[in-house]
């Protein structure tokens, strides 16, 4: 019954379209967390992957109000109804219990930095790096097969961030640590400096392609209907051409902290 309501809620919004493009009809509120340039409070739009989130959403007359968490808390504060949805998350499968994972709405890519003192330039498998100290970040998922060897892993040390744990390298007191490439170059740029960054080399190959994704909790009962208003004002945004312009704007540096521009053209 609620998927069928649901349904002819999302049919009435594509007959109108004019309509809702005046006047939002619906606000949702959703979670996000701090992981330049892709989502920010610092930037504009709140960052790259959430410009999208809200301009898809735009698409459909649906206006929405980010509020900027610490990920577990984020995570916890959807589940329980807080929020709407979660912005963003990997597609894991161990997820999928408690979340609808949207159509992918970027592909990213997943590495490792280590600290230049290991040696390290290369790794085959998980295995390779047991007897290194791996810094993560809390509550991250990563990929299935990284967090099963998270679980596992015998030299895994927690942080609450990515900047604390890419600060951990420069301090020798982590020897790798994923995280997405973009992100890790992003963060090394703004917050470090030149002989910082030399302490630090990106390990090849990459981990994994990854596809991020808009995380609906399953247990809201209006999840259906945020779920298909998201895919389909992402599929109107693909065919109008506008997501190549987003990332044309993440290339020119247009996702920026106002007093700590970074120079793109350095990537």
């Amino acid at each position: 019954m609620i998927i069928r309501l649901c349904q002819l809620l999302l049919l009435i919004v594509l007959l109108i379209p004019g309509a809702i493009q005046a006047h939002a009809w619906l606000t949702l509120k959703i979670a996000t967390t701090e992981y330049p340039p892709y989502a920010s409070a610092d930037m504009q739009h709140n960052g790259y992957i959430n410009h999208i989130i809200a301009q898809a959403l735009l698409e459909t007359g649906v206006e929405v109000e980010f509020v900027v968490l610490p990920w577990e808390q984020a995570v916890a504060e959807t589940l329980a109804g807080k929020y709407d949805a979660l912005s963003y998350g990997y597609y894991v499968r161990a997820r999928e219990d408690a979340f609808w994972h949207s159509d992918p709405v970027t592909t990213e890519n997943l590495v490792f930095y280590a600290s230049a003192q290991t040696g390290l330039r290369k790794w085959g498998q998980f295995d390779d790096l047991e007897r290194y100290r791996m810094g993560v970040t809390g509550g991250y998922l990563y990929t299935d097969e990284l967090a099963d060897y998270i679980a596992i892993g015998q030299k895994v040390i927690s942080a609450k961030s990515d900047l604390k744990n890419l600060q951990a390298l420069v301090a020798g007191s982590i020897d790798v640590f994923p995280v997405d490439e973009l992100t890790g170059w992003y963060l090394l740029q703004r917050d470090f400096t030149d002989s910082e960054r030399e302490q630090i080399v990106l390990l090849a190959p990459i981990i994994s392609t990854v596809t991020t994704h808009l995380l609906v909790p399953k247990g809201s009962r209006q999840s259906q209907l945020t779920l298909s208003l998201f895919n389909h004002g992402l599929r109107e945004l693909t065919l109008q051409g506008k997501m190549s312009r987003f990332k044309r704007l993440l290339k020119e540096g247009f996702y920026q902290h106002p007093q700590k521009p970074v120079n793109y053209d350095r990537r």
